[in-house]
């Protein structure tokens, strides 16, 4: 139905309203879902039924038509599926693009939670390997939660670190000094035999931080107190 406009209307009010709707289907929920060389193929399937049809149309009115007429035609729904085709995959890797940003949000949220636990008293459960953009978003994301829930005590688990060296620690230091200035203690669990001997081996100092070897440990410590 918008191909066919392309034959009665201007060439820029036909790209008006045309580019309004490659718009609505390159957001698409089925269309985003769809591998693009699939909806390519579609483009190129349905650009050649048009060809076709002119085809036939010509030969029924074949006296009244020119070939130049003809050819012009043809190269109108070339370009026309050419010009569809590339705003088309441009729009859809603009909002897969958007897709993916808002995905990398949510999953670098969800990578560093601050889970309450009762009145004031948090965990934050660290997981995988922590590089330095991910470290600056655990110290930003850790911050902000803990002033959000007025947490005062925040237990931070790292039995799920896969490898604690220099950097980790400087962050993980830089996170506890942050922590102190809007007046949240820290204590560090999960610290296993083979992160101690890694940190020893570094000369990272945890002397000044309160550690225990499991969360359960940290917790049952300061119940006792």
């Amino acid at each position: 139905l918008y191909i066919a406009d392309v034959f009665i209307k201007s060439e820029k009010e036909f790209f008006d309203s045309f580019e309004t709707w490659i718009l609505k289907i390159a957001e698409d929920g089925e269309h985003v879902r769809t591998p693009i060389h699939y909806i390519i193929r579609e483009f190129f399937r349905v650009r050649k039924q048009y060809l076709t049809y002119v085809n036939q149309f010509v030969e029924e009115y074949e006296q009244d038509i020119t070939q130049e007429e003809l050819d012009d035609w043809n190269e109108l729904i070339v370009r026309v599926f050419d010009i569809t085709v590339y705003k088309f995959v441009e729009e859809h890797h603009q909002h897969s693009k958007r897709l993916l940003e808002a995905h990398k949000e949510l999953i670098n949220e969800l990578s560093s939670p601050v889970i309450p636990l009762s009145d004031h008293i948090a965990i934050l459960p660290l997981v995988g390997d922590i590089d330095t953009a991910r470290a600056r978003r655990i110290l930003e994301n850790t911050l902000t939660r803990c002033a959000e829930q007025q947490v005062n005590h925040l237990y931070i688990d790292i039995s799920g670190v896969v490898i604690v060296d220099t950097m980790v620690a400087h962050q993980i230091f830089q996170l506890i000094d942050a922590l102190k200035l809007i007046g949240v203690e820290s204590t560090i669990s999960g610290v296993r035999p083979e992160i101690a001997i890694t940190a020893s081996h570094l000369g990272l100092s945890f002397e000044n931080i309160s550690t225990k070897s499991t969360l359960a440990n940290a917790m049952a410590s300061r119940m006792r107190k």
